[in-house]
């Protein structure tokens, strides 16, 4: 499993002079160390463990490529909107200045989240884990009540071991640490939205003859796209309402523009997903499959029975949950 900390960016082919290119130049810097920064918060030193019904379980040793299903069709559909909203109150108190290039930058970004929200015009996909082993609210809410399953995955898994970008959009996986609470959330969206705002006015007031040139609806406008794409998705999709963080946690995020999807997108029951391919096969992949309090008598000798049809190694542990559901 790869984790990736760079996108592909292309500024040199936008119709703007060096000088003002400089600023989303710097954002992406920015930007890039708060990522890094972000990955080595958010890469597990502890197994995480993914809880799932039966249909789950036996999928993903036998292809070895777990589903992420769309942030859209998700258990909290509001959870996201819930993110922006917090975005949407921060920009506007940032935007409360005298400053032009800083109150226009926050309400360029604004606007195109009232105008396209979101999404548009990218997808996301996400896996659910947590550091959560044994956990009894999350075996009744993501695996059947009890009768599904967890599977350990290895740390080691989720270290990053590249930084530039695969061609196929389903093999660009990133690893994040959900943040909870609207205080935790409204800080992590300031701190960007200032340093965006910032470099925005600093390279404009410097060069406000060449913003005239350009038009300065265009040179906010890339201001704001690279924002919003390098920081504001990041932050709504690994961020929840405090009410959740008894939940602990880290998600799988698979991101790109919809376009380089249309390969890779499967539908299953009106639902959304792509696969990503974990090699989980390897020495320790799997640290261990827990085995839910209310699964059937059996469960065990079934799983163990299919751990050995696909070459698993034998050494796996196969524990039955003690949690009480």
């Amino acid at each position: 499993m790869k984790q990736m900390i760079r996108r592909n960016l292309t500024l040199d082919e936008l119709p703007f002079p060096p000088a003002l290119l400089e600023a989303p130049r710097q954002f992406g810097t920015w930007s890039q160390d708060r990522m890094l920064t972000e990955q080595s918060e958010s890469t597990p030193t502890r197994p995480l463990y993914h809880f799932t019904r039966e249909t789950g379980l036996r999928g993903i040793p036998s292809n070895q490529r777990p589903w992420f299903f769309s942030h859209q069709q998700q258990t909290d559909p509001r959870e996201f909107e819930y993110a922006l909203s917090i975005a949407r109150d921060v920009l506007r108190t940032v935007g409360q200045t005298g400053d032009f290039f800083t109150h226009a930058f926050c309400d360029c970004v604004d606007d195109m989240i009232e105008t396209n929200g979101l999404a548009s015009p990218f997808e996301f996909y996400l896996l659910s884990l947590t550091g959560h082993r044994d956990h009894g609210p999350q075996w009744k809410q993501y695996a059947d009540g009890g009768r599904g399953y967890a599977i350990g995955f290895a740390p080691s898994l989720f270290r990053p071991d590249r930084n530039e970008l695969y061609e196929e959009a389903n093999k660009n996986l990133h690893i994040g640490r959900v943040i909870y609470g609207g205080d935790a959330i409204a800080a992590r969206h300031r701190l960007a939205i200032q340093s965006a705002a910032a470099i925005t006015s600093r390279i404009g007031n410097a060069h406000t003859d060449l913003v005239h040139q350009v038009r300065c609806s265009n040179y906010l406008a890339t201001m704001a796209r690279e924002f919003i794409a390098s920081q504001l998705i990041w932050n709504c999709l690994t961020a929840k309402e405090e009410r959740f963080s008894d939940e602990r946690e880290t998600r799988g995020i698979i991101l790109n523009v919809k376009a380089k999807f249309d390969p890779y997108r499967h539908i299953i029951n009106g639902r959304h997903y792509v696969e990503h391919e974990m090699g989980l096969k390897a020495p320790d992949a799997i640290t261990e499959i827990l085995i839910g309090p209310r699964a059937p008598v059996d469960a065990e000798e079934q799983i163990r029975s299919l751990l050995n049809s696909e070459g698993y190694s034998t050494a796996i542990p196969v524990v039955r949950s003690t949690a009480v559901v």
